[in-house]
């Protein structure tokens, strides 16, 4: 588990923390504000690229229900 999972950006954080569930949850930061939590740690590092890509205005798609 890296704590700047994206090198280039150490605004990004990702660490173990206990916040009201029965373990410890992976915690995704920016600049030291909570964006999510996850039981993975590959799903609060996908967030952390999508999240980062929507920050540089990378080309995202979004997925809209009907």
């Amino acid at each position: 588990m890296k704590l700047h999972p994206i090198s280039s950006d150490k605004r990004y954080t990702i660490t173990q923390e206990f916040c009201g569930y029965a373990e410890a949850r992976y915690v995704l930061r920016f600049c030291g504000e909570w964006v999510m939590q996850s039981q993975f740690y590959s799903t609060a590092l996908v967030r952390a690229i999508g999240e980062s890509a929507r920050r540089n205005q990378a080309l995202t798609v979004e997925v809209k229900t009907a």
